[in-house]
């Protein structure tokens, strides 16, 4: 549920500023504003105005009672960018030390780098609680510290098979604690002569007893404490995410849903902080007693920067306050943004109400409406080639050229995978690798999985598909569901622009007008810069260098790059020069081809009515050879994007926001006014373009084999599942040479955790399904070297 932001203004009554803030009815229910600071709002005349109201709030730090609505215009002012009890499974709780609530949401991504729990790990629930039963004799756990400083740890547990359980911390023993059988009991260790450093670290159980097949679990545990030593004597109370969870915490009578903190103790959340974005929750203060709140903000290797102190007090007269904090000093960074319970006398417990971050509002921009959607797809094209990220002119792409000055152009395009049949997958189903299973070379796109040629069907919306690339073809799943499919193997004699050739004429068949008359939709996966290249003999002796006299030609390329990658060998500096120049040749041929399709659109008078999309599918031209899958370098997951937007929008414009292959599909189908699937994932490329849509906490993740790589702003967190990954700066290190993770260790644990988040996603993966080639099929991948 999306919950109306709250407004705040400033006001001076009596010489001093008053700071008034409101919530949104359906919160908060029946507004109270006192007759005092209604007189002062009506004589300087802003009741019914918010002119210069944004301005004022955005000065102030903290407000008074939260028990109003805002109007209407004053609602819409701010939206939700994160939601801070929603994404409490997230964000890590800390209470006089750092704490693992076994068995419950918040251990996702913390299992010792798996994206999901063991199977030996198993969650129950009982005494009002989650704890998880544990069956394997060692479990991995993994835990960041926000300071440096000796510690222990404790467990809560029922003892079952297992009679001891050591603890050890990197690698550190600290002791052995005794488990009592179908007893409930906290057990602890001893504290550490050394301090623990601050940062990412790993706690290792391992339990000790007589495991029978079938028998009872070694232990059951509810919580884990990374505790630090204090001089406390209170007893103490773990905050589990059912502790901390305040879903109708009520203040003053004005209710929202909260957090519930014990002094000293924390929550910290991992983030990217949006452009213009702002903390905003209601603080008080449930029973007797009084609490100092601090809101601070941490970097990864920073001192904590706190935003604003706070001090409520509880008891009958107890009301809510209202904390309004701009965050611009930490745009774009990821950070820890950390609720802290300081201090604490009484009874009573710190209450966090509707925590969140928050951006302005703006009125969203869709694509508008297409009568035609055209989509090419080039194979084996590099970024580096191509205008205009190209560093040179580029007259051998007119049309490629043409589209970089008058279309919208998207500098930050990834794929979601290197292997060509997934990326595409991703494309025509809007879906993830990890769900349509198509992420290994032995893989076909199950039929289970529904692609655009459904969806289209379903809306009366002809579409057709036409491929030049072996590795999507219908072996390979992807000839069903279309009106019209049409494969080209590279050995069966026709045109590299075949393809495109027939695209082009069956768009000009199709009615333009009357009744016969429906939407179009054209996907043509096209050769692009891939071998084999349509040059003869004369034509390739003509090309650079000079009185070459090498073994590589323009017809058996790829199997002659086959053979070197299958060797392991490598190209003599001619062998490059000569591949550089047929590649670049091929791919002349191919920009010749889509200007007579946009040539055809045009003279059909569909252009200005067309959404005209041009991706790639892997970069793939120069180091890697054209392989397809391997490793998920970054450099091979930037592919390019140029969007021909219905009516010339956004046109000319480079777009330096993050987008991905499913944004592809997502806009493709509001073009034509389909209705995307709730499973499926992707935003309206329009509304990027037109800065309306930001998400900054989106991750852009790939998969092959076992392999992944999750994108968050410049960082890339590449790794296998159960292993250690290891962290890129893209901004320093384009090589991805060193591994960031000792220094940034909040950015990794923060990605790990939304990746681990992605791969527990209640939608089920489909049946992983096995290709089957064929005699004909083999012969067509060993001429395109894919084999």
């Amino acid at each position: 549920m999306i919950r109306a932001p709250k407004w705040q203004g400033l006001v001076a009554f009596a010489g001093q500023p008053v700071v008034v803030g409101w919530w949104s009815a359906c919160c908060v229910g029946t507004a109270r504003i006192s007759s005092a600071i209604l007189l002062v709002l009506a004589l300087m005349g802003t009741c019914c105005s918010c002119s210069g109201c944004g301005d004022t709030a955005a000065e102030s730090g903290a407000g008074a009672d939260s028990g109003s609505s805002p109007s209407q215009e004053e609602e819409g002012r701010f939206v939700t960018a994160v939601d801070l009890i929603d994404r409490l499974a997230e964000c890590d709780a800390d209470h006089r030390g750092a704490v693992l609530d076994m068995g419950s949401a918040a251990m996702i991504g913390a299992h010792g780098w798996r994206l999901t729990a063991p199977q030996g790990i198993v969650s129950s629930s009982h005494q009002g609680a989650t704890w998880a039963r544990i069956y394997d004799r060692k479990v991995d756990l993994t835990f960041t510290t926000a300071s440096t400083t000796p510690v222990f740890v404790s467990m809560r547990a029922i003892g079952r098979d297992a009679r001891t359980a050591t603890v050890s911390i990197d690698g550190q023993l600290l002791g052995t604690l005794r488990l009592t059988r179908d007893e409930v009991r906290i057990r602890s260790t001893g504290t550490t002569r050394l301090p623990l450093e601050a940062g990412l670290h790993q706690l290792r159980i391992r339990f000790r007893g007589r495991k029978k097949p079938g028998a009872d679990p070694f232990a059951e545990v509810d919580w884990l404490r990374i505790g630090v030593p204090d001089e406390a004597e209170r007893t103490y109370g773990a905050p589990t995410q059912v502790d901390l969870l305040a879903p109708d915490a009520k203040v003053g009578g004005v209710p929202h849903r909260g957090l519930a903190l014990r002094a000293p103790g924390a929550v910290r959340c991992t983030m990217r902080i949006p452009p213009k974005a702002r903390f905003r929750a209601a603080v008080g203060m449930r029973g007797s007693g009084r609490a100092k709140v601090a809101v601070r903000v941490r970097g990864d290797g920073e001192q904590a920067q706190v935003l604003q102190w706070i001090e409520v007090k509880g008891g009958d007269s107890a009301r809510w306050t209202d904390l309004d904090l701009p965050l611009d000093d930490f745009a774009s960074r990821i950070v820890s943004l950390e609720m802290v319970s300081a201090e604490a006398t009484g009874t009573g417990r710190l209450l966090l109400g509707d925590p969140a971050v928050v951006v302005p509002a703006s009125d969203p921009r869709e694509v508008a409406s297409a009568r035609t959607v055209v989509i090419v797809v080039l194979d084996g094209v590099e970024l580096g080639d191509l205008p205009p990220w190209r560093e040179t002119v580029t007259p051998h792409l007119p049309t490629l050229s043409m589209l970089a000055e008058s279309a919208t152009v998207f500098d930050q395009h990834r794929a979601p995978s290197t292997l060509v049949a997934g990326v595409v997958a991703s494309l025509v189903s809007g879906v993830s690798p990890r769900r349509h299973q198509l992420y290994d070379a032995g893989a076909k796109l199950p039929d289970t999985v529904q692609t655009l040629g459904t969806f289209a069907r379903n809306a009366s919306v002809r579409a057709a598909m036409y491929t030049g690339v072996p590795s999507t073809f219908k072996v390979f799943g992807f000839g069903g569901q279309w009106e019209h499919f049409q494969q080209y193997p590279p050995n069966g004699g026709r045109l590299a622009s075949a393809p495109i050739d027939d695209a082009i004429e069956w768009i000009s068949e199709a009615p333009a007008t009357g009744d016969e008359a429906h939407p179009l939709l054209v996907l043509v996966h096209a050769r692009g810069g891939h071998p084999p290249w349509e040059l003869t003999p004369t034509e390739a002796a003509t090309l650079p260098p000079a009185d070459y006299t090498g073994f590589f030609g323009p017809r058996r390329a790829a199997t002659t790059l086959a053979d070197v990658r299958e060797r392991r060998g490598k190209l003599s500096e001619d062998d490059r020069t000569r591949m550089r120049a047929l590649f670049l040749a091929g791919l002349t041929r191919q920009d010749e081809a889509l200007g007579k399709l946009v040539s055809r659109l045009e003279e059909l008078g569909r252009w200005e009515s067309s959404l005209f999309i041009i991706t790639g599918d892997v970069s793939s031209s120069r180091a890697s050879l054209f392989e397809d899958g391997g490793n998920l370098d970054e450099h091979r997951l930037h592919i390019p994007l140029y969007v021909h937007f219905p009516d010339g929008q956004q046109a000319g414009e480079r777009i330096e926001g993050p987008t991905e292959i499913f944004d592809v599909v997502h806009t493709a189908m509001v073009a034509l006014g389909i209705k995307p699937p709730p499973e499926t994932l992707g935003r309206d490329l329009a509304a990027i373009a037109s800065g309306h849509t930001v998400d900054a906490q989106r991750l852009r993740m790939a998969f092959v084999d076992e392999q992944y790589s999750a994108r968050w702003g410049p960082f890339v967190l590449v790794g296998k599942d159960g292993e250690r990954p290891s962290l890129c700066d893209w901004r320093v290190d384009r090589t991805c040479s060193f591994d960031r993770r000792r220094s940034y260790p909040l950015v990794t644990y923060g990605i790990f955790r939304r990746l681990a988040d992605f791969a527990r996603a209640p939608v089920q993966p489909h049946e992983r399904q096995s290709v089957t080639v064929d005699s004909e099929t083999a012969a067509q991948l060993k001429v395109w070297g894919a084999y």
